[in-house]
């Protein structure tokens, strides 16, 4: 079952033309909603769900509608009211309104068990143009659902918004941006960058590409689980990456944060570092010598995802470990390499999907200690190269 309907006046409700609205509207709306649903007989029980409130900060009209579907994933997994804002360019609506904001309505429902009630989820769209636009801030503040926490999902991170993310931020629990949408940017990557290393007092920041390391982290960790090999994290000399890319120049963001993340774990003390096209090279002092880091790069075949094809190390006596993700394979393989044995432990890689991204971020409470040690590593990496 899907609900939806326009908030509009009688007066153009046959031509559907969203009129301006005020949040009073809305709420009263959105009980209409619901009452409606729990008289409806004959099509079962419905559940309203709500644990949290999730705010979606889109560019534009086509973004919103993309983001649509990936909160209603997300809402069955945490039920939520689901509020979509974004800035429409100025200028003549259709039906002569300049200026104002326009708003939809709907209910995510979906059955977690067969034949059993709806669960039902509030989701909501806001467009705000004009001076209204100026608004918007507070009334998103003012459709938060209360004494639940509120997350705020920033994909493209355009400096057109960064005063309401910043506004809403404040009263929010959780920030997550997006850096790998930042990779061909470079002017709102260093806002990006900017928040990262400093985010607004009481807000905790995440972002989904540390995410899409969770395999390749998990991985590379689990080969100094192993007793015999533990001694050998400390002898790490030499490390490949080896990376598809889709176009030539654009800043490795996910590989700098891998790298980040061994050099926060494992002390290294950042040395040099250079590049030369798609090859990046870097150097670091372990505490038993000089660790190089390498990355290269191929572009990216057709049934190739831009992204970390394999990571390779190598110590000091002689040991491999290597992480690949076969072309085309839904499968990763980890391979140990020692004088005594080679053992290959191939797993299912996990889903890339952004729904699946968010939700995993919006499971984990508090702060992420190893995210931020790595993203501090990373971002002065970074610099280096430049």
């Amino acid at each position: 079952m899907n609900l939806r309907f326009q908030i509009m006046t009688e007066a153009v409700a046959n031509l559907g033309v969203p009129v301006p609205v005020d949040v009073a509207q809305i709420e009263q709306e959105l009980t209409s909603l619901w009452k409606s649903a729990s008289e409806r007989e004959g099509e079962g029980a419905v559940m309203r769900a709500c644990s949290c409130n999730l705010v979606a900060i889109a560019l534009d009209e086509k973004e919103a509608v993309s983001l649509a579907s990936v909160l209603a994933k997300v809402s069955e997994f945490h039920p939520c009211r689901s509020i979509i804002a974004y800035r429409e360019e100025n200028g003549e609506n259709p039906g002569g309104v300049n200026a104002g904001m326009r708003a939809w309505l709907s209910a995510q429902c979906f059955s977690p068990v067969a034949g059993g009630p709806q669960v039902c989820c509030e989701a909501i769209a806001i467009a705000a143009r004009g001076k209204a636009a100026g608004d918007l801030p507070n009334t998103l503040v003012s459709l938060l659902v209360p004494d639940l926490p509120a997350f705020v999902y920033w994909r493209s991170f355009k400096s057109l918004d960064q005063e309401l993310v910043n506004r809403i931020a404040h009263f929010s629990d959780l920030l997550i941006v997006d850096s790998h949408a930042s990779k061909e940017d470079l002017e709102n990557r260093e806002r990006l960058l900017e928040l990262l290393r400093n985010p607004p007092a009481g807000i905790s920041i995440r972002d989904l590409n540390w995410s899409r390391l969770t395999a390749w982290r998990d991985l590379i960790a689990q080969f100094f689980d192993v007793p015999s090999n533990r001694r050998h994290v400390w002898e790490i000399s030499e490390i490949e990456i080896c990376r598809a890319v889709a176009r030539p120049g654009n800043v490795p963001t996910r590989t700098l944060l891998l790298i980040g993340w061994l050099a926060a774990r494992l002390n290294w003390k950042q040395v040099s570092a250079e590049r030369n096209g798609d090859e990046w090279l870097s150097r670091w002092q372990s505490a038993s010598g000089d660790v190089v880091v390498r990355l290269t790069g191929s572009s990216a075949g057709a049934a190739q995802t831009a992204d970390i094809q394999s990571v390779r190390l190598r110590t000091r006596s002689g040991v491999t470990f290597s992480v690949t993700q076969e072309k085309g394979s839904s499968c990763m393989s980890a391979t140990s390499h020692t004088p005594a044995s080679v053992l290959v432990h191939t797993v299912p890689r996990d889903s890339m999907d952004e729904a699946t991204l968010l939700i995993r971020e919006l499971s984990i409470a508090g702060e992420d200690a190893g995210f931020q040690a790595a993203l501090a590593a990373a971002l002065k990496l970074e610099k280096a190269f430049r």
